[in-house]
This record gives C-alpha cells, structure tokens and sequence, in this order.
C-alpha cells in the first residue's frame, strides 16, 4: 500500500492533469489578441492599442542632447503584452466618467482650485479646474488638472465598466511603447525639428493645449506620445535600479526625497528636449496643472463573464418528458461522467491555488524572520531588524500579471507597506541585498571586492537569493551617498 502522501500527490497531479487535457482543446483554439480594443463609454469611445511584449533599452546614451542625469541606460524586459490607449483621456471621456459616477476632482473639492493657465504661466485659483483650465477646450482636448488619484479612479471605473482590468501603465511600459523599436531621441528623429512631427510643446502650442490626434502617431499607431500633456505613470519616482530588469516597476518612494509620482512625455508648456523618449519628470501625486494628464492601460485577457443562473427546478406534479433510448441513456451516462471527472479536476486546481494564495508564510527561499501580508493595494511586509537598509526584490502577481519590484526594508513597528496598485495573489522575495542608498558595509561583515569591481552585497554581507530567482536583475551597487532626487517637473 503506498504510503498517504504518495496517495495525494497521485490524486493531485491526476487532478491537472485531466484538467489539462480537457481544457487543452480550447486553448489551442484561443486566438491571438486583437490588434485593437474599443470600449464604449455611453456616448464616447475610448480606443486602445495592442502592444506586445518585448525587449528594449531604457534611459538614453550619455552624450544624447538634452540628457537628464535620471536617465541610466539599462535593458528592459516586458513579458507581457498590453493595451494601450491610442491617445491621451480626453475631455470627453473623463466627462462621461462624471456624468455616471457624480466624481468630483481633487480640484473641484480643495479649497484653492487648481493651477491653470492665466495668460502668462500657471496659477493656482478656485477656478481652475478640469473644465476651465485657463483656455478653451473641446471633447476632443486631453482632459487636465487630473490629480494621481483622478486618474485612478478613472481606471477603477473602466474596470467595472469593460470587465477588464485597467491602470496607468508602468514607466517602463510607457517608455517602451513611446520607443516602439525607435533608439532616437523622438521616435521621428534626433533633432528638435523632429519633435514639431510628432507633438506639441511651447515652440508650436501656443497659449493652450491642441486636440489629440493631429500629429504623426508612432510606428504602433500611438498619437501624442510627445507634447500636449504630460502623462501619469504608476510609479513612484526614483533612479532606476542598475543592470537588467524584467517588468520593473518602483513600488514605493525611495529615502531622501519627498515622494513624487513619474510624469512622462513632456508638454505644450515644456521645451522640445522635454518630449524625448528617455525624459522623466515627477509630480506630487495631489499636483492638478493644466498640462497634467493621462492615458490607461488595460489587461490582454477580459474578466470571466458571470456563471449563468441554474435553471429552476420543476414544479411537483408536473409532465415529464418521456424516457430516453437506451442509445441516449449510455450518452447521458458518459456525459455526466465526464462533467463529473472534469469538476472534480477543476475543483482540485482551485484548491491548490487558493492554497498558494491564501498562505502567508514566506516564499520558498525567502530568509528566515521574512514575511508578507497582502492587503488592499500592496501588502505589509515584515522582516527583522538585521535586514533594515537592504534592498528587497520582489514579485508579485496583481490582476493576473506578474510585477517585479524593490523597495528599502526600513524600521517599522507595524510593519511595512508596500503599494502594488492591487492586491497581490501571491509576493515572493527574489533577492536581498544591500541598499543602493545605504552605507558600505563595514570590514567585519565583508571583503574587499576584487580589484576593478564594484562592490555589491553578497551572502558575507546578509543578502539573500531565492531558490527560485528568476529575475535578471544583478546584486545592487553599494554606494555611499543616499539619492537626493532630481528637478521636479515645475
């Protein structure tokens, strides 16, 4: 007789595997996404492009003109693909928004407006909002003075709206489908005269913003990457982690500098160098200018529809329909078989992923003493006090996509949180290692690098590798200055 655990872990792995032929099938006839998404907002449409994964350089080359100091060149993987919007959220759309949920901006209900166009440059006043920012607009304008939070209420709408899950992309998603396979300074060119092509910024605006469209789109059909109005992206900002990254995202705000949101694109009040593939610009996530919007992101696979109703049972005493052939009664019999077999198969792959998404011990190869709690938007994270100044690169699964991110371990007596713009299914630790922003260590608890190698945390130090890595992402540079941010946007 085999022993008990043998007998589940038979009854388990036939369990997948019959739901893995059953299922087969329809997979193998899935089609490949559409090129194109349109999503009917009651009287408006919000059209969105396919963007597939790929590989792509970040930042921008030394000697590019116009360079930011942010800008460090690194190579990005994107394993998923997305869709993106085709232009900017327009007024009219983010009208609709209103119109169906009675939303109110942060402009609207703060007591000093927002920072509109006076005729000269931006000031703050009541009212200033995103229907009057300073300068005529039409449905057609992108919509501004959207705060971090307005847009993402906007997306969460979207989401209950499509069945679909939406966000602001990523910095990195943004960047790559601006590139679309382009290394140049604009995805036109590398003279300014090339940014006139594709956008709108302060040389050819004028006193306002222009509607979408109307300039040249990028080789994935995408309008106004560059100019009219900066857009929004998920992360927080800061310098990016050095050496490769697969789907990086800065999931909090790094020491040193008060926490800002990623702006991308530049805008009609901005330079042509401002519109370049590589800038970066950062905001506080409460900003509303009148040259701050936003485009939205949305998930490949549409939301499961809802399980149809079971049909009401039938009433006692009444007709029943005659008995079937025995040819019909052998088919019935297989069919409820083989519903039972595939129920049974399914049932048993629920229960093992629940049981991988509700624990809440550390992931195979996390260190001892670490340990996550989802929650809300991101999850609390634990460790103990030897690890406070390090590093913790982490995946996670939010909305049925995979997120890699790294985030300072500091003191807190409650814990730590850690935002993943959703609740994360599952966090697993990949790597621990010294801050980027953190002191050398000292010579008790490391050697000296060899000669002409940078120093970086190794297991001498308290870092840590998962079993299971699976990222690219290198051991992080030790430095001995902690980052002190960059010139905001304004």
């Amino acid at each position: 007789m085999r022993p008990r655990r043998d007998r589940h872990r038979i009854s388990g792995a036939l369990a997948l595997a019959t739901t893995v032929a059953l299922l087969a099938p329809a997979a193998a006839q899935a089609a490949d996404p559409a090129p194109a998404l349109a999503i009917d907002l009651g009287g408006a449409q919000l059209d969105l492009v396919l963007v597939k994964e790929g590989r792509f350089r970040q930042g921008s080359p030394p000697a590019e003109a116009g360079r930011g100091d942010d800008e460090a060149l690194r190579d990005v993987t994107l394993s998923r693909g997305f869709y993106l919007g085709k232009l900017p959220v327009t007024v009219g759309q983010f009208k609709r928004f209103v119109e169906q949920t009675g939303y109110r901006t942060e402009a609207e209900v703060g007591a000093s407006g927002g920072f509109g166009f006076d005729g000269k440059g931006l000031s703050q006043r009541k009212e200033f909002t995103w229907k009057t920012p300073g300068f005529p607009q039409t449905d057609q304008h992108p919509v501004t003075l959207v705060t971090f939070k307005d847009a993402g209420e906007f997306t969460r709408w979207l989401t209950q709206r499509a069945g679909r899950a939406f966000d602001l992309p990523t910095e990195a998603q943004w960047e790559y489908a601006h590139r679309a396979g382009t290394q140049t300074r604009f995805y036109a060119g590398n003279d300014d005269a090339a940014a006139a092509a594709i956008g709108w910024f302060k040389g050819n605006a004028g006193s306002g913003t222009r509607p979408v469209g109307q300039k040249q789109p990028n080789a994935f059909g995408l309008h106004d990457m560059s100019g009219n109005v900066y857009e929004w992206c998920r992360d927080w900002y800061g310098p990016y982690a050095p050496g490769p990254a697969v789907d990086p995202e800065q999931t909090s705000a790094p020491g040193g500098d008060k926490p800002r949101r990623v702006v991308r694109g530049g805008s009609w009040l901005k330079d042509a160098k401002h519109l370049r593939a590589a800038a970066r610009y950062r905001n506080d996530p409460g900003s509303r200018n009148a040259d701050n919007g936003f485009r939205v992101v949305a998930a490949l696979e549409a939301s499961a529809p809802a399980a149809a109703a079971p049909s009401p049972a039938a009433p006692a005493g009444s007709a029943r329909a005659p008995r079937s052939s025995s040819g019909s009664t052998a088919a019935t019999v297989a069919f409820v078989g083989g519903g039972l077999v595939l129920a049974s198969a399914v049932i048993g792959l629920i229960g093992v992923l629940v049981h991988r998404a509700t624990r809440r011990k550390p992931m195979p190869g996390a260190p001892p003493g670490v340990a996550f709690r989802p929650q809300g938007d991101g999850f609390w994270l634990h460790a103990p006090p030897h690890l406070h100044g390090s590093v913790l690169h982490y995946r996670c699964l939010v909305k049925g996509a995979v997120r890699r991110a790294s985030v300072p371990i500091e003191p807190s007596p409650r814990g730590q949180f850690v935002y993943t713009g959703g609740v994360p299914s599952a966090v697993e630790a990949e790597q621990i290692g010294a801050a980027a922003w953190a002191a050398a260590p000292s010579a008790a608890h490391a050697a000296a690098p060899p000669a002409g190698h940078a120093a970086a945390p190794r297991a001498a130090w308290g870092g840590h590798r998962s079993r299971e890595r699976i990222s690219s992402a290198p051991d992080v540079a030790v430095v001995t200055t902690p980052f002190r941010g960059y010139p905001s946007a304004y």
